[in-house]
């Protein structure tokens, strides 16, 4: 079983009862923490967010995304350079729904996969969506948790 979220209530249902995990369990305080940190990574670039910077607060050190079938990896610097980029042009995130599909906590690391489906809207209102399928690796430090990789496999509409 998943549990599809939309981005703007996930604090709301992570607060309540009916916080609960993939196989129906309720999520744990360290899921609870993971998907805290999620939504501080989405706040950041929605109508209103603090940008890149802020965006940024919440990768590791040693972040590194890559996109499946792609040959490019991009390391922190690069990757909040062009969130600064388009979050200064004017496009935001105005709607983003994920489904968690599993939060797995080993010690200071978290495992986590999921789909992401986002609505952006750019400063000439012009729109565009996306889809994807995220595997990350969250690090704990005494920040909160960290995004130390996220592998990436953008999803058609067939898909």
């Amino acid at each position: 079983m998943t549990r599809t979220v939309a981005c703007s209530t996930l604090l709301a249902v992570l607060g309540g009862a009916a916080a609960r995990g993939a196989a129906g369990d309720k999520w744990t305080a360290q899921q609870l923490e993971v998907l805290a940190a999620m939504e501080r990574l989405s706040e950041s670039t929605a109508p209103g967010g603090a940008g890149a910077d802020a965006y940024g607060e919440v990768l590791d050190a040693d972040f590194s995304r890559w996109t499946l079938g792609s040959d490019t990896v991009d390391g922190k610097a690069s990757w909040v350079e062009g969130v600064r980029a388009w979050f200064d042009d004017g496009w935001r995130v105005v709607d983003r729904r994920m489904r968690i599909l599993e939060i797995l906590v080993e010690g200071d690391l978290a495992h986590t996969r999921r789909i992401v489906e986002e609505t952006y809207a750019g400063p000439a209102g012009e729109s565009s969506a996306s889809a994807a399928a995220l595997v990350e690796v969250w690090r704990a430090s005494e920040a909160g948790w960290r995004l130390l990789r996220v592998n990436v496999r953008t999803l058609d509409d067939d898909d």
